[in-house]
């Protein structure tokens, strides 16, 4: 909460003749932006303690007296009590360095980004910074996922700002895939059953007619939307490349297919090595894709999206709370679209979250069925294999920071229309239920409008390991590991293979991921080579494996 505001400086809404006070700490957030932007100013602001859930934008207008829901577009009455004279309190903005830590911006550099972001402006675009003095590069601001990019260099960075009296602002302080990262451990010793799970072979039941329709309504995402990628993207050749060919890959899938955007950074070895595993083990095809989610046990529990529906509400840290992170998923339904969280045009280049990952890899290993003598020295190995093919491994130890400074990955998910229910629903931030888009959200998916929105994913490998239900593709907001990732996975399944070379090796790593006896389906043969397949086969809408 911001630091108290003197009693005669306080604030309250109208409702119908009478007033209500504001809660005290909404009342010190108003009287701040009221000294940021003055009597006649206009602010746009997400931080009204009532307002966390959903991340709504409100605007203030103080000439008017008035606040307004940009969404419902409701607006209420609002004035501001005590003679006393607004005073501005200080905000801090700090830059994540080289060296793995915060480090303020000068005041001058921190005043300019308070000023932009208290009006609102995002992404903002200057070249006023004290240290760009001689250089004139152009740098982009973006405040919904706190990022800094250079359009020069093309380096990439978060940011955070710490309002006065404490309260931080970053692009995603708790990052989903962090979350991920830290309950790996806990799996290490869960078994279940695995009756509910790999129910079989899946059935295809589109009809020609809406196969045809949706092809003709074409890509999900440049349904009654520009192809505009925004000011960040738009300015950097590699994310345009990358950009075109997710719409590319729209286009051939959007007759039977929907399709979701996953964006991650500080997870990416661990899904990385999660690939190579099931490459191994499952026929995976890990030469397009990382694999989020692998260790099976809490699937056991929450296998389906109506699962996680009906355990949602026992939840009083939405999804942060650790049975979602083990089996779900944030997403959006749209590459284009401005989504209240992470829009993917924001967070391609840098991510989505900062955070150590001490001792997850070695966790993940052991989970996976790698005999505890060999753990170690394999993560050190794989840790050493990352950095030299270009990976961001920043916040693991022995690891090292990427030279392009973007640690930022998308992961394209492709899901069988027909499934599409069973396993993803529309959210709010937080995964709060979306009942607007649901209707079901399939159904939402095939219509002639413009598709936005969050998503939340139950990822249960009973699905998403296979060809035939879903088709995921990588791609990296670093150049060179975009270009060395099939080389990387070539490499990572390498190491791997000799240590889950014998079929008693396999057994137990399979017994481990599903969490109890492996189903009748498995085999415990090297799959790898059969889990080859040529890229123009696998970008293929056809149902083929």
């Amino acid at each position: 909460p911001l630091k108290k505001a003197k009693k005669n400086a306080s604030w309250e809404w109208k409702d119908g003749t009478s007033w209500k006070a504001y809660a005290e700490e909404d009342s010190q957030l108003l009287e701040h932006l009221y000294a940021t932007v003055g009597e006649k100013g206009k602010v746009i602001t997400t931080e009204f303690s009532f307002n966390q859930e959903h991340q709504t934008k409100y605007e203030l207008n103080f000439a008017k007296m008035s606040q307004t829901n940009l969404e419902s577009k409701k607006s209420r009455t609002i004035r501001r009590k005590g003679d006393a004279a607004a005073v501005v309190k200080k905000a801090v903005w700090e830059w994540w360095s080289d060296s793995d830590e915060w480090e303020p911006f000068k005041d001058v550099d921190g005043q300019l980004l308070e000023k932009a972001y208290v009006a609102g402006e995002t992404p903002f675009s200057t070249k006023k910074l004290s240290w760009n003095e001689g250089y004139d590069s152009l740098y982009i601001f973006d405040f919904t996922v706190m990022t800094q990019v250079n359009c020069d260099s093309k380096t990439s960075r978060k940011i955070q700002r710490t309002a006065a009296g404490g309260s931080k602002l970053f692009g995603h302080k708790d990052g989903e895939d962090d979350g991920y990262a830290g309950a790996v451990g806990f799996l290490s010793e869960k078994v279940g059953d695995t009756k509910v799970m790999f129910a079989g072979k899946f059935e295809p039941s589109l009809t020609a007619a809406l196969v045809a329709e949706q092809k003709k309504l074409g890509p999900q995402s440049l349904r009654k939307q520009k192809k505009d990628y925004g000011p960040i993207v738009s300015k950097d050749e590699h994310g345009r490349k990358c950009f075109d060919e997710m719409l590319k890959n729209e286009k051939e899938f959007c007759g039977e297919w929907v399709v979701f955007y996953h964006s991650y950074s500080s997870a990416a070895l661990l899904y990385e090595v999660q690939a190579a595993v099931a490459s191994v083990l499952f026929r995976f095809k890990a030469e397009f894709a990382a694999l989020p989610r692998l260790l099976c046990a809490p699937f056991h529990h929450i296998p389906t999206a109506k699962r996680m529906l009906e355990e949602f509400p026992k939840w009083k840290d939405q999804d942060h709370n650790q049975a979602f992170r083990l089996v779900g998923l944030c997403g959006t339904s749209s590459l284009l679209a401005h989504d209240s969280e992470a829009p993917a045009k924001s967070v391609f280049l840098a991510g989505y979250s900062v955070g150590p990952l001490k001792g997850v890899l070695e966790k993940l290993l052991g989970s996976c069925g790698v005999p505890a003598g060999k753990v170690k020295a394999l993560a050190a190995d794989i840790i050493k294999l990352a950095v030299k093919s270009g990976l961001d491994c920043s916040g693991i130890p022995g690891g090292k920071k990427c030279k392009s400074g973007r640690s930022g990955h998308m992961l394209q998910i492709f899901l069988r229309r027909e499934l599409c229910d069973q396993y993803v629903y529309p959210s709010f931030p937080f995964g709060v239920p979306d009942k607007k888009r649901d209707k079901p959200l399939s159904k939402y998916l095939t219509q002639d409008v413009a598709i936005e929105g969050q998503v939340r994913i139950t990822l249960n490998p009973d699905v998403f390991l296979r060809a035939t239900t879903a088709r995921m593709f990588t791609f990296s907001a670093d150049p060179t590991f975009n270009e060395n990732r099939p080389d990387f996975q070539e490499e990572l399944k390498s190491r791997l293979e000799p240590i889950l070379g014998s079929e008693a090796v396999r057994r137990k790593a399979a017994k481990g991921i599903f969490g109890g006896d492996p189903p009748d389906w498995w085999s415990a043969e090297d799959q790898s080579d059969m889990a080859k397949m040529t890229k123009g086969r696998y970008a293929s809408s056809s149902l083929d494996e």
